[in-house]
């Protein structure tokens, strides 16, 4: 139940863009795999054009989270100095690796290393699961109710390894056939955007006005009103899959 993307930063779930080469001081950043090009790999919530403004549902803000990473799956294909080839690569964390993001930081969370080369694609799917009690993926922010009171929110995953929540990025020249070069000195940067427009465009302002607090907070999980969840859950599983198209 997945769909593929063009490049764009989402009006959906997840977008991701080569942005802009990653600095060498990042040598302290987790870094897995092998081969001279470094790739990193950030997530933020994509910041609003307007300033101020909220996601389509009225009175909600979100504005923080975190994803829980188990892994990497890569998968490229290409042509190097012995002809045409294709590879399949798992790059595994020391530990399951936490990324906390928000709206203003676009910095590299880690690195995937793969060598220099000619490239028809390059896809990754990023592992998410739970640990330590925590979810796959959390969303923190405000709920403001229209008789003007406010509410901490905050909406979260337990995926389980639940294979449905894990993300699939895709890179390809913008001709199918085409080939593009990936060299050490460019270090891109892939930029993960969380888009929680896109997550509650389903949900009304009346759904929010009636859920169920739960000490004090505006909670949605699988049992906390579990009906908003389920729309939301629909969305990430609709939408885990994004095509980056390099021109």
């Amino acid at each position: 139940m997945k769909t593929h993307q063009k490049l764009f930063f989402l009006g959906l779930t997840l977008g991701s863009s080569l942005l802009f080469s990653c600095s060498e001081e990042d040598s302290d950043i987790t870094s897995i795999g092998t081969g001279e090009v470094k790739i990193g790999i950030g997530v933020k919530i994509p910041t609003s054009t307007i300033p101020g403004a909220r996601i389509s549902t009225v009175g909600l803000n979100v504005n923080s989270g975190f994803l829980q990473i188990k892994d990497i799956e890569l998968e490229t294909e290409g042509v190097d100095k012995n002809g045409e080839f294709e590879r399949e690569i798992k790059l595994k964390f020391p530990e399951i690796k936490k990324i906390n993001f928000n709206e203003l930081d676009a910095s590299v969370d880690f690195f995937i290393n793969i060598p220099a080369g000619n490239y028809e694609e390059i896809e990754f799917e990023i592992d998410v699961i739970d640990d330590k009690s925590e979810p796959s993926i959390q969303l923190d922010g405000t709920f403001q109710y229209l008789d003007g009171r406010a509410v901490p929110f905050k909406f979260q995953v337990f995926g389980n390894d639940d294979d449905d929540f894990d993300f699939n990025v895709e890179l390809e020249a913008e001709d199918d056939d085409a080939l593009f070069n990936i060299e050490a000195v460019k270090n891109p940067l892939a930029l993960l955007e969380i888009n929680a427009k896109g997550w509650f465009s389903s949900i009304t302002t009346s759904e929010l006005e009636k859920a169920v607090l739960t000490d004090g907070i505006l909670l949605i999980t699988k049992d906390k009103n579990a009906a908003i969840y389920q729309k939301v859950e629909a969305k990430i599983k609709a939408s885990t899959d994004i095509e980056l198209e390099l021109r």
